[in-house]
C-alpha cells in the first residue's frame, strides 16, 4: 500500500531514514538524538481498525487490531514506509499479551521509532464519564512494561481527543491525573520513554487544553504534546489554514509539540489529497518550533483517509 506521490516528494524532502536507532532524548521543547542532532518526525499513524480510545466511550464487547502482533503484515508494509521515508509510526492500540517482538525488530532495523496509545477502544479514560481508576492504571503499566523495552520506542499518549468540546473539559483533570502517574511510574521503572497527550484542534478550546497540560509542576505536565490538525485543505496556504497561529502559539511552548494526526480529505477523500500542507509543515519556520508531524493514515477504511 503506497500513498500519494505527493506525500512521497514532500516527505522525501524532509530527510533521510536514520542508520541506527539511538534512544532519543528530550531538551526543552525539542526532541535530540545523543550526539544533538534535532530529531523532527516524519510520522505514519499505522492501525489497522483505528478507533482511538478516548474518542468514544468504550463498548461492550468491543475488540480492537494490535498492528505490531502481525509480522506478515509488517513485512508487507514496512518497505512501504520506508519508501515514504518514515521515521515513526504511531499506534492506537496494544495488547500487552501479545508478541511484538517481530515487528519492533523489522521497525527497528527500518529506521523507524514508535510512539503508542496506552488505551484502545475496549478500555480509555471515557470522555462522557472520565476516571483514572485502577483497572486503567494496570493496564496502562502493562502496555508501557511491554512496549517499553525496545529501544525505538520514544514514548507514550495516556489519551486522544478525550476532551472534545466544551461539555467535557472535566475529563482533562482525568487525564492530567494519569500523565502525572505514567510518569512516575516509567521513572521508577527507569524507562528511557515520555509521556504525552493527544489533543483534539476544538477552536474554542486548544490553547487552554495544550497550556493546562503542560502548567504546573514538571512532574505532573506532559513531556511532549500531540496535536491532531486538519485544518489546511487542499489548495490552501500558510495564513488561510491557520498554521500561523498554531505557529505563534508554540513558539513559547516548553515540550515538544508536533501534529500527531494530519492530513484533511474534505477535498474528494483520500486519493484527492495534495498535500500541501507537509511541505508547510517541513519548513524551516515550522521545525524551529513543531517536531514534524504524523499522517493519517496508512490503512485505508471506511472514513477514507487511507492510501
Amino acid at each position: 500500500m503506497v500513498f500519494a506521490k505527493a506525500l512521497v516528494a514532500t516527505l522525501a524532502i524532509a530527510g533521510a531514514v536514520a542508520a541506527d536507532l539511538p534512544s532519543l532524548q528530550i531538551k526543552g521543547s525539542k526532541f535530540f538524538y545523543p550526539n544533538g542532532t534535532q530529531f523532527i518526525i516524519r510520522g505514519v499513524a499505522y492501525q489497522q481498525d483505528s478507533s482511538a480510545g478516548g474518542s468514544s466511550a468504550p463498548a461492550n464487547g468491543a475488540t480492537f487490531i494490535d498492528s505490531l502482533v502481525n509480522e506478515a503484515n509488517c513485512k508487507r508494509d514496512i518497505p512501504n514506509l520506508v519508501a515514504l521515508n518514515t521515521n515513526l509510526i504511531r499506534t492506537y492500540g496494544v495488547d500487552p499479551k501479545g508478541d511484538h517482538s517481530a515487528c519492533m525488530q523489522l521497525l527497528n532495523d527500518a529506521g523507524i521509532y514508535v510512539i503508542a496509545d496506552l488505551g484502545n477502544p475496549t478500555i480509555s479514560i471515557n470522555r462522557a464519564d472520565p476516571q483514572w481508576n485502577l483497572d486503567l492504571y494496570t493496564f496502562f503499566q502493562q502496555v508501557v512494561d511491554t512496549m517499553a523495552q525496545y529501544p525505538n520506542v520514544v514514548g507514550f499518549f495516556v489519551g486522544n481527543e478525550v476532551t472534545n468540546n466544551a461539555t467535557t473539559t472535566n475529563a482533562s483533570a482525568y487525564v492530567k491525573a494519569a500523565v502525572r502517574d505514567m510518569k512516575q511510574y516509567v521513572k521508577d521503572k527507569n524507562y528511557h520513554t515520555g509521556i504525552g497527550y493527544a489533543a483534539d484542534d476544538a477552536s474554542d478550546l486548544r490553547d487552554t487544553i495544550a497550556q493546562y497540560m503542560n502548567c504546573g509542576d514538571p512532574s505532573t505536565g506532559v513531556d511532549f504534546y500531540g496535536y491532531n490538525v486538519y485544518e489546511w485543505c487542499g489548495q490552501s496556504s500558510f495564513a488561510e489554514s491557520g498554521y500561523n497561529r498554531i505557529l505563534e502559539f508554540f513558539e513559547s511552548y516548553s515540550v515538544p509539540a508536533f501534529f500527531a494526526e494530519y492530513g484533511c480529505n474534505t477535498q474528494g477523500g483520500a486519493a484527492k489529497r495534495v498535500w500541501q500542507e507537509t511541505g508547510a509543515l517541513y519548513a524551516d519556520n515550522m521545525t524551529k518550533v513543531l517536531s514534524g508531524g504524523i499522517v493519517y493514515e496508512y490503512f485505508e477504511e471506511e472514513n477514507d483517509y487511507g492510501a
